[in-house]
């Protein structure tokens, strides 16, 4: 089974969804229909599985970097990078691009999509923030979400975009170290931490 979720990835990433074929998976797969039908009833179910069992890789990863008993600068910034090398991959990018291209058509794959997805790295960054003492915010679950999108920013946007156009290694680190001292700056207040976690433009200059 895991052989056949890996050849459906490779279909629906090379189609699109909607021009996927079932009969194309099963024959690369080597597998039966009925094989593929008492598991999966509709190709929507299938595409489903194809994306949840991707991003439940990701958020595994993502889990062990927010268990760390490190300052919250450091844990905000393992999980920033990680976060960013993570949704920059090629095989990631291109399957949001298949959901956004087909969520007009199927906006309930696009929702499963966002719940095992984006919010459940949110979640989990929110019950981090919670349990961790250098956090003062009174939002855990705004804070969450503010620092997801600082991370990400318009280099993230422009590699889901433009195919060309890759998110290095400098550039990561440069948007992940400047949304950590931003997001200590209003929710800890810490002096001490944020000169720990330095400048990003000291750091990275250049970087963009």
């Amino acid at each position: 089974m895991e052989h056949l979720l890996d050849i459906a990835t490779e279909v629906f990433l090379e189609h699109g969804y909607e021009n996927a074929n079932v009969s194309e998976i099963t024959t690369r797969a080597g597998a039966s229909k009925r094989t593929i039908y008492s598991r999966y009833p509709t190709k929507a179910e299938l595409f489903v599985t194809v994306v949840t069992r991707k991003t439940l890789e990701l958020q595994e990863s993502f889990a062990k970097t927010l268990v760390s008993q490190e300052s919250l600068g450091k844990v905000l910034e393992d999980f920033g990078i990680h976060l960013l090398r993570s949704m920059s991959q090629p095989e990631l990018l291109a399957l949001y691009k298949v959901f956004v291209a087909e969520s007009p058509k199927f906006p309930k794959l696009a929702s499963q999509f966002w719940e095992v997805g984006p919010k459940r790295s949110i979640t989990m960054l929110r019950d981090c923030l919670v349990k961790h003492p250098e956090f003062k915010g009174k939002n855990p679950e705004h804070a969450a979400e503010m620092f997801w999108s600082l991370c990400s920013g318009p280099s993230l946007l422009r590699a889901q975009l433009q195919i060309e156009h890759q998110m290095s290694e400098k550039i990561i680190r440069f948007n992940v170290k400047e949304a950590v001292r931003i997001f200590l700056s209003a929710y800890t207040g810490s002096s001490s931490v944020l000169k720990a976690i330095g400048s990003a433009s000291s750091v990275c200059a250049g970087a963009v």
